[in-house]
């Protein structure tokens, strides 16, 4: 996967992810955000399990990252790997 912007600051960052309903994994998994507060992401997963995912974490990976294979992710958001990288390629960060 190649990075569409390299250096996106956090702000503009945070602007691409505010208007989204919802966002979908890599496999096709359906995340629903509920809320954002500050940088708290707040979605849930197809089980119904709400879950919360840290996007200074997401976009520090995004910016430090060479390869973004879901288990890179890990050391930034574990366990929420497969949204982080999923939302990445929603907002158009990422492309094959």
């Amino acid at each position: 996967m190649i990075k569409t912007n390299p250096i996106i600051e956090f702000e503009q960052f945070l602007s691409l992810v505010k208007g989204l309903k919802e966002f979908k994994s890599k496999t096709g998994k359906r995340y629903k955000v509920i809320s954002l507060d500050g940088s708290i992401l707040s979605f849930l997963r197809e089980t119904g399990e709400e879950w919360k995912l840290d996007l200074r974490k997401a976009h520090q990976a995004y910016l430090e990252l060479q390869h973004f294979k879901t288990i890179d992710f890990k050391p930034y958001v574990p366990r929420r790997q497969s949204p982080a990288l999923g939302l990445l390629l929603t907002v158009g960060l990422l492309k094959n």
